[in-house]
């Protein structure tokens, strides 16, 4: 038995051991898997609501941000189909269905719309989509490389999915495969078939979903940030390697055994963040006026950088400093500073304060890595420029030019923000040098 199932197998165990679970703690588990599910399985396909703005859309009802009306749509769609899934899932009288899966899509997708596509020839176009209908047309897609990955075509696509579903059956019939290699397989063999023009990627997690709940596990979460491992586990299972996804999967399931654990017992599942986002929510629900718009000026710019600028700016210094060992060299080069060799990004925002941002609305910190030092075919070098933009009634803090982190001066920014603003830069640096590394 892999060592994985067995840590799985114990953890299984003792979640069966500690049921019923109270109905307090059921709700404070239920309520963070649902909206972490409906989060981060919409954000890996481009949603870009925030979790706290998922927060207040779903439980509260409001709105917050600028952000299309589809995306919000799309959330609230997500959200019926996983109540949906439930039913499905308690429903121990039948297996799920082709039916049933075509209507996951349609909640999902919620009405018909048009999405950009290419004709055969490579010409910009339109194409509907259907919800709930199989694809009438490929839908293949261009890779990184350049290659075209061909799904099924479309009129394989009823007697795949037939085969799927009675496939599903037979294994959980069995009973000699253990769930996370039977979730692996459904999921990857799901998305090889893409059988719907949209809504595929969220639908294949709900089919692995509906697999775990029904077999007395909690709901796993594919995390937004890891979505890198998560393509990577697929394109593996593409060349006939499942085992890296059967990891993956596990590893997911794992954690949320762990934290189902730990809501039966009665403690929190809160996790690093989690009470900020909270509060940032709490703040944004029982606001009953808009808040009264806040413009530039120093004093204003003053307080926003000591409760929160000078904690980012300390641990983007402290963790792009984990890529020290690899390069021969590198300089912090800051604009409207000047040259700083190994310079402190804390001091170049001091210096523009002093300045004064009537005079001074941008700073940037141009991180230049010279000399790449690890195995590579020739050395090479990365730049990493990180800008502040001061606008009249909004900063925007972006990297390589990408805004990534945007907020109105009235909004309190918290400590979780920083953190992710971070991590994306580390992303960002982590892609170049694997960029780099893979050419030479």
């Amino acid at each position: 038995m892999n060592p994985n199932f067995e840590t799985i197998d114990a953890l299984k165990a003792e979640w069966d051991d500690l049921q019923p679970l109270a109905p307090e703690n059921e709700q404070r588990l239920w309520k963070k898997l649902r909206l972490e599910w409906n989060y981060h399985s919409n954000h890996i396909e481009g949603n870009t609501l925030t979790y706290g703005e998922t927060e207040l859309l779903l439980l509260h009802d409001q709105t917050h941000g600028n952000h299309t009306l589809r995306e919000y749509e799309e959330m609230k769609a997500h959200d019926v189909g996983i109540a949906h899934l439930l039913t499905l899932a308690e429903d121990k009288a039948r297996l799920i269905g082709e039916s049933d899966i075509r209507d996951l899509n349609k909640l999902i997708l919620k009405e018909p719309f048009w999405k950009p596509a290419q004709t055969a020839d490579g010409k910009p176009s339109r194409k509907q989509i259907i919800p709930g209908d199989y694809k009438t047309t490929p839908n293949n897609v261009l890779t990184a490389t350049g290659e075209m990955f061909e799904f099924a075509p479309p009129t394989e696509v009823p007697v795949r999915m037939e085969r799927l579903v009675k496939w599903l059956d037979a294994s959980l019939t069995a009973g000699t495969i253990h769930p996370v290699m039977i979730a692996a397989k459904l999921h990857h063999d799901f998305v090889l078939i893409h059988p719907f023009d949209d809504g595929n990627g969220r639908v294949a997690r709900m089919l692995v979903n509906y697999l775990f709940m029904r077999l007395g596990y909690p709901p796993i979460i594919v995390p937004t940030e890891r979505k890198k491992d998560y393509l990577v586990a697929l394109r593996l299972a593409d060349a006939g390697d499942i085992l890296e996804l059967v990891d993956f999967i596990g590893s997911c399931l794992t954690r949320s055994l762990e934290l189902g654990t730990k809501a039966a017992k009665g403690a929190s599942v809160e996790e690093p963040g989690d009470v900020e986002k909270e509060v940032a929510l709490f703040v944004k629900s029982r606001t009953i006026k808009p808040m009264p718009e806040v413009s530039r000026s120093t004093a204003v710019v003053a307080e926003l950088h000591q409760e929160n600028f000078r904690y980012l700016l300390g641990q983007m210094q402290e963790k792009v400093g984990m890529f020290r060992p690899l390069f021969a060299r590198v300089t912090l080069f800051t604009e409207p500073l000047g040259t700083q060799v190994d310079g402190s990004t804390v001091a170049a925002f001091d210096y523009c304060m002093a300045e004064g941002v009537e005079k001074i609305s941008w700073i940037m910190w141009d991180f230049e890595f010279d000399g790449y030092l690890g195995e590579s075919g020739v050395p090479f070098g990365i730049d990493v420029p990180i800008m502040l933009n001061m606008d009249e009634l909004e900063f925007v803090w972006r990297i390589n030019d990408l805004p990534v982190l945007r907020k109105p001066y009235s909004e309190p920014t918290t400590k979780a923000e920083a953190d992710l603003f971070v991590e994306q830069v580390l992303k960002f640096i982590l892609d170049a040098i694997t960029k780099e590394t893979e050419k030479t």
